[in-house]
């Protein structure tokens, strides 16, 4: 182990073995501190972040680049590894696409140690969960894509429980056993962030982007929107028209 150390420092770090991630298909990695600060991710990962380049990643933190509800179960899940100091494995997470709409991914988080035994961060690597299935031969994802498919239709959980099999009590367990999410809060998620992409690319009224990404009406639209992104829809439009100019 000695020999392996000694070996390991007199490597350039411009050419750390971590370079190998850059070569790998659909698989993000990312280095963190204890305070949560990003120290380092591949390209996938910055590209993910809507970063050019990883260099561009460091010190920041999740809740600069993702949703507040997803940077809050990443801050959870750091802590919990950090506490215990133990790996966090195969855990299945929303987590947007290059399209800025969710996706199931699965991830997997280890504690880093300093020479004197103490933690001292963590890194993961983050793959897609669903690329690893076969959707046809797994029911719970036939739910997803359905759900994902129709999101702007006027919805009704128990009558796709049971179009696809189960009783809603069934769908709503192995939902959140699954994703630790309900299949409604799902819904709402998956509507709130396709509706933030058309609020940042079209012109289109705040009104006409909530009923045809399936809300009630503007009213409710605002709701949710500021409960999963923590700003309303019209401040979220005003705020990227400002960094877009």
């Amino acid at each position: 182990m000695n020999y392996f150390n000694d070996w390991l420092a007199q490597l350039d770090p411009r050419h750390s073995p971590s370079q190998l991630f850059d070569y790998m298909p659909n698989v993000m990695y990312f280095v963190k501190d204890c305070e949560g600060r990003i120290m380092t991710g591949n390209q996938a990962f910055a590209e993910r972040c809507g970063c050019r380049l990883p260099d561009e990643l460091f010190g920041k933190q999740d809740d600069e680049f993702f949703p507040p509800y997803m940077a809050e179960k990443f801050r959870r899940d750091d802590e919990t590894l950090l506490k215990n100091a133990a790996p966090l494995l195969n855990l299945i997470e929303l987590f947007p696409t290059r399209e800025g709409l969710p996706e199931w991914f699965i991830t997997q988080k280890l504690p880093l140690f300093d020479r004197s035994g103490k933690i001292h961060g963590l890194c993961g690597i983050v793959q897609s969960y669903e690329r690893m299935l076969d959707h046809s031969q797994t029911p719970l994802f036939q739910v997803v894509d359905y759900i994902r498919t129709h999101h702007a239709e006027h919805l009704s959980i128990p009558d796709i429980a049971t179009q696809f099999g189960f009783s809603e009590r069934q769908l709503e367990r192995r939902f959140a056993d699954t994703f630790r999410i309900s299949p409604s809060q799902y819904l709402i998620r998956l509507r709130v962030l396709i509706a933030s992409d058309r609020l940042k690319y079209s012109n289109e009224s705040i009104a006409d982007i909530a009923i045809d990404c399936g809300f009630y009406d503007h009213s409710n639209f605002i709701h949710h929107f500021k409960r999963v992104l923590g700003i309303t829809p019209l401040a979220y439009r005003k705020r990227h028209n400002i960094e877009c100019s």
